[in-house]
């Protein structure tokens, strides 16, 4: 019984620990677009063009 509860427990703590790790990630990428939409730096659409460009 106990290997049960502790199981749901680390299930538990898991869950709310990759919540919070993903809130946090999802933050710091939004913060980082943002900031470089304000500096005006060219578009992805323009960098993948570039990338997939021939040679």
């Amino acid at each position: 019984m106990r290997a049960v509860i502790e199981i749901i427990l680390a299930i538990g703590f898991t869950a709310v620990t990759g919540t919070t790790v993903l809130n946090f990630s999802s933050k710091a990428i939004k913060k980082e677009a943002l900031t470089k939409v304000q500096k005006g730096l060219p578009s992805l659409e323009s960098f993948t063009k570039k990338l997939v460009k021939p040679r």
